[in-house]
């Protein structure tokens, strides 16, 4: 530990930034789950924020998005709509009901966390614009137009980057994701007589450990953590609750409706649920 050693403060602040920037270089272009070496925090060594499991840099906002939209609107208007279609749904909105006090303060941390979204967005848009080499976000501090992914032009301050040199004013703008409201990410239920059992097969819950039926919800922040439709609301907010015991940011789940490939990615999931 570089804190224990017997020398000066100014030595110890040079010996944990050299550390720092050591585990940036280590890491330098891939998207690997780094630990801060001072408060082991764990964060994506591309995008530099929490780290997210099967899903790439770019679409975490527009998952962080829907799930915000979920926990304070949308599912509550989903079990609505599945107890109007099957009476056998209606423990599940009854459920919803009981369980709206205990989720206000969720909410209230999943809101503050999709402000912050969307106030990044926002600087990264006015900002930022993208490596051509490997879609990373960058910011131009100052200086001329040539530029080299993660680092200063002429070396030093090594961060996560692709590190090969690219024009600044030639490079693709940031495009945020477009502040949408809770109307235009609804889940579309079809007619009672056109609904089909969705099954994701050989997927297993981890609360009810029946193979996953209807929504699918998968965990960003966990390298393997599923729930089901009907486990998804109790599961999720016990999860909730263990992040906040221990200090640490809240997850976000991402909303699988029809079983998918995992090599295919998520595209067609997020097009989906917002289809216009």
């Amino acid at each position: 530990e570089i804190r224990q050693l017997r020398v000066s403060a100014d030595r110890q602040k040079q010996l944990l930034e050299y550390q720092i920037q050591k585990t940036f270089s280590i890491y330098t272009g891939a998207t690997q789950g780094v630990q801060c070496p001072l408060c082991g925090y764990e964060f994506c060594s591309l995008c530099n924020q929490q780290y997210h499991f099967r899903t790439t840099c770019q679409e975490v906002p527009e998952i962080t998005q829907r799930w915000f939209f979920w926990c304070n609107t949308e599912r509550g208007n989903y079990w609505q709509a599945r107890a109007q279609q099957d009476a056998n749904f209606r423990a599940q909105l009854e459920d919803y009901e009981r369980q709206k006090v205990v989720n206000e303060r969720r909410n209230e941390e999943l809101r503050q966390r999709y402000n912050d979204l969307l106030a990044d967005e926002t600087f990264k848009s006015q900002n930022c614009r993208i490596c051509p080499h490997c879609r990373r976000v960058v910011q131009h501090l100052g200086g001329c137009n040539s530029m080299i992914c993660g680092q200063n032009y002429h070396g030093g301050d090594v961060q996560s980057g692709c590190g090969r040199p690219f024009d600044w004013s030639k490079a693709a703008p940031y495009v945020p994701i477009a502040n949408r409201g809770p109307q235009q990410v609804k889940t579309k239920l079809k007619a009672p007589g056109e609904q089909k059992l969705v099954v994701h097969k050989d997927v297993q819950c981890d609360t009810c450990h029946n193979e996953v039926q209807g929504i699918r919800f998968d965990c960003i922040q966990c390298s393997s953590l599923t729930f089901c439709e009907k486990c998804e609301q109790r599961s999720t907010l016990e999860h909730s609750n263990q992040n906040r015991d221990q200090q640490k940011q809240q997850h976000v789940f991402r909303l699988i409706p029809a079983p998918i490939e995992e090599k295919r990615g998520i595209r067609s999931i997020l097009s989906f649920f917002f289809r216009k």
